[in-house]
């Protein structure tokens, strides 16, 4: 017989499955790089779960930003470090989709969102500062649109003829439709 499970359980599962350790291997490696230390054979997330290492990452690329972290085992100040940091990552570009929630790392909840904001901080950080390396994609730049404008004086009718269909200048007007007076069904030879 199956087990069943809740749709928290089903969830949880499809989001660690999503943790892939190649990339956690990789950002560990682009943290330690930028810190100019090695961070031992632990987890990564077991790593950033007190929120420091993700100031200093801040306080390295972002050295205006001068964040005031503290060390401590109470869950408290760990959670307002790891809330620093994506407070300064919102402020560097990161879009809201890519930010992970302060719960998703301090509880491992969701280590790929982790990873996700992890690789976008990187590509923003190196879009401010090309001194940064870069962890994954580099961000696409804008181009111009291909779309040809018309010429001037030109009139573009406001929908497509084609693709709505054309009505052959039928108006209520040519269809002796009346408004706000009566209207008699009568037979008309």
């Amino acid at each position: 017989m199956a087990s069943v499970t809740s749709l928290d359980q089903d969830m949880a599962e499809v989001r660690k499955s999503k943790y892939d350790a190649k990339s956690a291997a990789e950002a560990k490696a682009w943290i330690e790089g930028l810190l100019g230390e090695s961070l031992g054979s632990e987890d990564l997330i077991d790593l950033l779960r007190d929120g420091v290492i993700l100031c200093r990452l801040v306080n390295i690329v972002m050295p205006t930003a001068n964040l005031k972290y503290k060390t401590s085992r109470m869950p408290f100040v760990q959670m307002e470090n790891i809330s620093m940091f994506l407070r300064a990552a919102a402020s560097l570009g990161l879009p809201q989709y890519d930010l992970f929630q302060t719960v998703d790392l301090y509880e491992a909840k969701d280590p790929a969102q982790v990873l996700q904001t992890l690789y976008s901080f990187s590509r923003h950080a190196n879009k401010q500062n090309q001194a940064v390396p870069l962890l994954g994609p580099k961000l696409a730049t804008k181009r111009e649109s291909p779309i040809k404008h018309p010429k001037q004086g030109v009139d573009i009718p406001a929908w497509n003829t084609h693709q709505y269909g054309y009505m052959g200048g039928a108006s209520q007007g040519s269809e002796k439709v009346v408004f706000s007076k009566r209207r008699d069904i009568v037979n008309r030879p």
